[in-house]
């Protein structure tokens, strides 16, 4: 017969729930997808909830020896929401560069006036920008990508247990996460180079048309021009951009092991 579950057991259980919170919401603070704007803040923590379960088994029986004072309780919290943010950075530059090509688009074509809100960032975006976003959203989930997010959570919780000082950071921690800021803009100069290329020389060829035509009116044909022109290049390339989309995704399995050589896994101990 299984042995009924006590207060104690419960309790802890609870405990160790909660404690894995802090690291799962903030990581949601900066992946789009978790954004305050699509999901309401109860579904939300339903969310994050349903995550933790996985782990608060594994977590219940140290939560049930362990007693904390506020202080460390308070470190703890601020460790777990920095390792949590640092997961949804990581996780998020796929999204950000995929909504920065369709930026760049537009900037260039000149239609980077109309920018407008876009509700999965809660940020001003061009309305290429926001169809990028979008658009790589759903081929996100379509492609497992969702898993992929949940294993970086749970290894992390793995590799560095909410009760454990740990990770330390090393000196040259900042360069390395100011490198992925750099690759990111570089991915979304390098995916939208075709169509701006494009549109490069639809403007050397409507300026040398001025030259000899001085009648015609370039800048008002420019920009439908040049969104033709963008469109046209992006339906031919549509494949292999999802394609670096696809390897992009699956390069959050990377999280971990970047993350593992950049920061000592060793405790300091408790203060």
């Amino acid at each position: 017969m299984n042995e009924a579950v006590d207060y104690a057991q419960t309790k802890a259980f609870l405990v160790a729930l909660l404690s894995t919170q802090p690291r799962i919401l903030a990581m949601f603070v900066a992946i789009p997808i978790f954004n305050s704007q699509i999901i309401p803040g109860m579904l939300r923590f339903s969310i994050a909830a349903g995550i933790g379960l996985l782990v608060a088994p594994r977590l219940a029986p140290t939560m049930s020896i362990t007693e904390l004072g506020a202080l460390q309780a308070l470190l703890l919290i601020t460790k777990e929401a920095f390792i949590g943010f640092t997961l949804g950075f990581l996780i998020a530059i796929p999204f950000w560069s995929f909504e920065a090509v369709g930026f760049f688009i537009d900037n260039q074509r000149g239609a980077s006036i109309s920018a407008t809100l876009n509700p999965l960032t809660g940020n001003d975006s061009s309305p290429m920008g926001i169809l990028f976003n979008q658009a790589f959203i759903v081929f996100f989930f379509s492609i497992g990508g969702f898993f992929l997010l949940l294993n970086v959570v749970y290894d992390s919780f793995r590799l560095w247990d909410v009760l454990s000082w740990s990770p330390t950071l090393r000196p040259e921690s900042m360069q390395a996460f100011l490198d992925q800021l750099s690759n990111m803009v570089r991915v979304a100069v390098l995916l939208c180079a075709p169509a701006i290329v494009a549109m490069f020389l639809a403007e050397i060829g409507l300026a040398l048309i001025s030259r000899f035509v001085p009648q015609l009116d370039v800048f008002f044909l420019a920009m439908p021009i040049k969104s033709a022109l963008a469109l046209v290049v992006l339906l031919v390339y549509l494949v292999t951009l999802f394609d670096y989309a696809q390897d992009h995704v699956e390069a959050l399995r990377n999280i971990m092991p970047f993350l593992n050589k950049h920061w000592a896994t060793y405790g300091l101990g408790a203060p």
